[in-house]
């Protein structure tokens, strides 16, 4: 009987999912992601977080318990994301993910997997995580090798759809063989400057994205810009931050807000986090001073209500047009 590995839905799953499903599935690796965000998964989530911790965190504790009671789930793979750019590192939190899952599900904790990744450098380095990961799972390095090259390059077109204008879960539909159709209909594009897992995840942020879409407003995120994009935007800031999440929420944010046809910026920070506290706040003192565009900053913990961020959002849009002239 073959091994069934649970995955997560939250945190680095909206960033290298299809790099990790692909591997796995090569392998011929039974997989089973979490459903999407609901009460029970947050509440599961706040009810074995610890309290001094953002809530995209508590809600990804959700997700694991919920997989980890799972009679047909061998492993739950908890990743271990260190850096994502050379010299920079993620939140100290998600390094320290699997020892935070361990310590909260002590009776699981046989059943945590514990791989570690450091994106930040070159390709072979990143092999040798994965094959430290086969290994673990009885595989030869060669099957692993063969693994690694098929994951890399399916990762790599997914990372090309994202770049070409589709969001992630449009990108993810595609990459599972579904057709979407990326035309623009809408008079009203926004950017929104935030980290993946709080962009994606619909019922964490008090269903944004859907707010958008009744509204008519299309919107392009962080993980949309081209890294080259971003490195341009280095010379409008006196010094990089030391977080890459963070460094690109900021520097798409600054793009947002010189981009003509983007009439507004949302900006999105989780309750509790520092890393997004600091980008939130350049990006709102840089905007008052220099490019004076509808901004709205919005805070998402596990007590967001929907009737008032439904009315927040109705009000930007409305700013948006008022701005043009459509509204008096």
């Amino acid at each position: 009987m073959g091994v069934t590995i649970g995955i997560p839905r939250g945190l680095f799953y909206y960033v290298y999912y299809p790099l990790w499903k692909s591997f796995f599935d090569y392998l011929s690796i039974d997989t089973i992601t979490s459903v999407s965000t609901n009460k029970e998964i947050l509440n599961k989530g706040v009810q074995y977080a610890v309290d001094d911790i953002c809530v995209s965190v508590k809600c990804y504790h959700g997700h694991v318990k919920t997989l980890l009671e799972k009679d047909a789930i061998d492993y739950v793979f908890v990743p271990r994301v260190v850096t994502e750019e050379r010299g920079k590192f993620s939140c100290p939190k998600l390094i320290a993910l699997p020892d935070l899952m361990k310590n909260a599900f002590i009776n699981y904790k046989d059943k945590i997997m514990d791989v570690s990744f450091h994106f930040g450098y070159r390709t072979k380095a990143i092999f040798n995580e994965f094959l430290i990961m086969g290994r673990k799972l009885g595989f030869t390095d060669v099957k692993i090798k063969s693994a690694f090259k098929h994951a890399y390059r399916s990762y790599e077109q997914f990372i090309k759809l994202k770049m070409n204008g589709y969001n992630f879960l449009q990108a993810l539909d595609i990459w599972n063989g579904k057709k979407v159709d990326k035309t623009r209909d809408n008079d009203i594009l926004v950017g929104i400057s935030g980290f993946p897992y709080d962009v994606y995840d619909d019922f964490l942020n008090g269903g944004l994205l859907s707010k958008f879409e009744a509204l008519s407003v299309d919107f392009i995120s962080s993980d949309m810009v081209p890294s080259n994009i971003l490195k341009k935007q280095t010379r409008k800031l006196p010094k990089d931050l030391f977080w890459p999440q963070s460094n690109i929420a900021l520097k798409a944010g600054l793009y947002f807000l010189h981009r003509d046809d983007i009439q507004g910026v949302i900006i999105l920070s989780s309750f509790g986090c520092g890393l997004s506290a600091i980008y939130t706040r350049l990006l709102e003192l840089y905007n008052k001073r220099v490019t004076k565009k509808p901004l709205m900053l919005i805070t998402i913990d596990e007590q967001t209500g929907d009737a008032g961020l439904q009315t927040r959002v109705e009000a930007f849009v409305d700013m948006i047009r008022m701005k043009r002239g459509e509204l008096q």
